[in-house]
C-alpha cells in the first residue's frame, strides 16, 4: 500500500535537507567574516627591566606628592615594527609606532614610579572640580588603530591599567588591518579596560587651505584652486557641525557612551592670525560639545592642571617609537604638579626651561652672569614650567647681585603662563612692576649692586618689596586661569652681567 506524504511535510524535509547541507558553509562564512572583523590578540613576553632602573624610579616616587593632577600621555599605535606591511598607517608615519616590548617597559616604569592609570570618566571628574586623584596618568591613543586590540590590550591587562582610544569614526573598519573594526571596539569596551573618545568623524586629513598651504579641515577653511577662493564661513560652519553630528551618531549607533573629550587632529588648534573667524568657530564648537580638548603642542605650556582645564585645552606628553621607558618617566615626572615650594631651585638645571621652551643644562647664565654665546644680551629660565601651573599663594625670595649704574636688570616673573602674570623688574636704583609689558607701578631704590627681593603672589594681588622697603601692589585677575609659577630674566648689554645668587619659594597660608 502506497503512502502519500502531505506536501507541507515534503517541503519541510526539503528545507531541513537544505539546512543540513548549507549550515557548514554558513558557519564557515560566519567564522571567516569574524576573523576579518576581529583580529587575533598577540601575547608578548614580559620585557625585562634593569632592577637598578626600577629602584631609581621607586626612589623617585618618594619625592613626588601622593596626589597630583593626572598627566595625560599620548600614543598612536602599538605593534612590532614591520609586523604587517598592510597595517602601515595611511601616509606612513611609522615614527609614531611603539613596539609591544617598549610599551610593556614603559608601563612597568610608570608603575614603579608610583603612577596609576585612570579612565576618561575619572579624568573628566577631575576637570570638573572633583577630587585630585592619587598620582596617575591618563593614557590616550589617537586614531583608533588595530594594534590597540591586537597588542596593547593584553599588555594593559597584564599591568591592570586602563586607557582611552580616540576614534576617527569615519575610518573605523576601513584600511584593514590598520584601523580597528567596530567588532574589536565592542570587545575592548566590554573588557572594562578601554573607553572611547572623539577625534572627528572624517576630518583627520590634510587639505589645501591656501594657494600653497595644507592644513587641517577642522580648523581651516578649504581652498578651491579653481576659483582661487576659500569656502564661505557658512559652508565651513555647516561642514564642521555635520562632521560632529556624524561622529556622535556613530558612537550612538554602536552603543558607545557619548564622548566627553576631544583630541585635535595633528594638534592643530587653529590660527587666529590668518583666519580668526574659523579658529573661533572651531574652538567654540569643541568647547560647547566637550569637557576639554587635548593637543600635543601649544603656544604656551598647558599642562594637566586646573588652569588648563579652565581654558579648555590640555597639552599631552607624546610618545614616539624612539621614546624609552626612562625618558617617558622623566617627562611624566616633569609634568607632575608639585606644591609651591622650592628650597634649592638651582640644584638641578633640568628643572628649568629656556626661552625656547627647551630644558636647560647649565644655569650659569642666571646664577653667574655668563650669558650663552647664542644669547649675549639676555638670559631666561622658567622654573618647573609644567609642574607649577596651578601655583598661587606663594612667596619668592631672591638675592640679586652685579647691578650697575650703566645698565642691566633682573626680572622676577610670577604667575608665568597664566592670565595674571606680573614682571618685577629691578635695575640700579629702580623697581618697576609690569603687566603685559606696561609699567603699572614703580619706585626708586637706594642705588646698590645687591638687593634682596620678595614677591608674594595671591589670587587677585601681587606684592613686591626690595630690601624690606615699601611694598608695591598690583591687582590681578582672579580664578583658575590666573595661576602660574616663576621665571627669571636678566637683560644686559655690558661685559659683566647681573645674576641671581639665591632663590627660594615658600607657600603662603
Amino acid at each position: 500500500m502506497r503512502r502519500f506524504w502531505p506536501r507541507s511535510l515534503g517541503a519541510l524535509l526539503s528545507l531541513a535537507t537544505l539546512l543540513v547541507v548549507a549550515t557548514p558553509f554558513g558557519v564557515s562564512w560566519y567564522l571567516a567574516d569574524l576573523r576579518r572583523q576581529v583580529s587575533a590578540q598577540r601575547e608578548t613576553a614580559v620585557t625585562r627591566v634593569d632592577p637598578a632602573d626600577l629602584q631609581r624610579w621607586a626612589e623617585l616616587a618618594g619625592e613626588l606628592p601622593a596626589q597630583a593632577a593626572p598627566v595625560v600621555v599620548a600614543y598612536h599605535d602599538i605593534r612590532p615594527h614591520g609586523d604587517d606591511p598592510a597595517a602601515t598607517a595611511p601616509g606612513g608615519q611609522e615614527h609614531y609606532v611603539v613596539t609591544p616590548e617598549a610599551f610593556d617597559a614603559q608601563l612597568t616604569a610608570l608603575r614603579a614610579a608610583g603612577y596609576q592609570a585612570i579612565s576618561s570618566a575619572q579624568y573628566v571628574d577631575y576637570l570638573n572640580g572633583g577630587t585630585v586623584p592619587a598620582r596617575s596618568v591618563y593614557l590616550t591613543f589617537d586614531d583608533g588603530t588595530r594594534g590597540l586590540w591586537a597588542y596593547a590590550d593584553p599588555i594593559l591587562a597584564r599591568h591592570r591599567m586602563v586607557a582611552a582610544s580616540y576614534l576617527i569614526t569615519g575610518q573605523v573598519g576601513t584600511h584593514r588591518p590598520y584601523y580597528l573594526s567596530w567588532a574589536e571596539i565592542a570587545r575592548m569596551a566590554r573588557s572594562g579596560r578601554w573607553d572611547f573618545q572623539a577625534h572627528t568623524h572624517d576630518l583627520h586629513t590634510r587639505v589645501q587651505t591656501g594657494p600653497n598651504q595644507l592644513g587641517s579641515p577642522l580648523t581651516h577653511r578649504r581652498w578651491d584652486p579653481v576659483t582661487g577662493a576659500a569656502e564661505s564661513l557658512a559652508t565651513y560652519q555647516a561642514r564642521l557641525t555635520a562632521d560632529m553630528d556624524a561622529m556622535f551618531a556613530a558612537f550612538a549607533a554602536h552603543d558607545l557612551p557619548r564622548p566627553q573629550l576631544f583630541a585635535y587632529p595633528f594638534s592643530e588648534v587653529g590660527d587666529s592670525a590668518t583666519d580668526p573667524e574659523a579658529t573661533a568657530f572651531s574652538r567654540d564648537l569643541v568647547a560647547e560639545r566637550f569637557a576639554a580638548a587635548l593637543t600635543n603642542k601649544s603656544l604656551r605650556p598647558e599642562p594637566n592642571s586646573r588652569r588648563s582645564a579652565a581654558g579648555g585645552q590640555i597639552e599631552r606628553t607624546e610618545v614616539y617609537a624612539t621614546t624609552g621607558a626612562a625618558e617617558l618617566v622623566s617627562a611624566v615626572v616633569e609634568r607632575t604638579a608639585v606644591p609651591a615650594r622650592a628650597t634649592d631651585p638651582f640644584a638641578r638645571a633640568w628643572d628649568w626651561r629656556d626661552q625656547r621652551g627647551e630644558p636647560m643644562t647649565d644655569l650659569s647664565s642666571l646664577t653667574a652672569g655668563r650669558f650663552a654665546a647664542d644669547s649675549p644680551r639676555r638670559a631666561y629660565g622658567a622654573l618647573l614650567a609644567y609642574a607649577s601651573a596651578d601655583w598661587t599663594d606663594y612667596t619668592a625670595n631672591a638675592t640679586l647681585r652685579g647691578l650697575r649704574a650703566d645698565g642691566g636688570s633682573v626680572t622676577l616673573l610670577v604667575g608665568v603662563g597664566g592670565d595674571a602674570a606680573v614682571s618685577v623688574r629691578v635695575a640700579f636704583g629702580r623697581l618697576a612692576l609690569l603687566r603685559d609689558g606696561q609699567v603699572v607701578a614703580e619706585a626708586a631704590l637706594t642705588p646698590a649692586a645687591t638687593h634682596r627681593v620678595t614677591v608674594t603672589v595671591r589670587d587677585g594681588e601681587i606684592v613686591a618689596q626690595v630690601d624690606g622697603g615699601p611694598a608695591l601692589r598690583v591687582v590681578t585677575p582672579t580664578g583658575p586661569r590666573s595661576t602660574g609659577g616663576l621665571a627669571l630674566a636678566i637683560d644686559d648689554e655690558g661685559r659683566t652681567h647681573p645674576s641671581v645668587s639665591a632663590l627660594g619659594v615658600t607657600a603662603v597660608d
